[in-house]
């Protein structure tokens, strides 16, 4: 199984919940399809900076 990992934020706006929509669209028409979510928490640029927590997408190769 090939599978593919992406952030894609934490944001809820209509305009970013469009976006989302045509990315997994876009993701589907190259041959994946969405598996499921993993919230991480991201460090600053070589553990230095402000971290905080992004979504990241899981798709899977069909």
């Amino acid at each position: 199984m090939q599978y593919l990992v992406e952030p894609i934020g934490k944001e809820f706006s209509n305009r970013a919940l469009d976006a989302l929509a045509s990315r997994l669209s876009a993701k589907h028409s190259q041959g994946y399809r969405f598996h499921s979510t993993i919230e991480v928490t991201q460090t600053g640029c070589m553990g230095f900076g402000a971290s905080g927590t992004t979504i990241l997408a899981v798709f899977e190769k069909i």
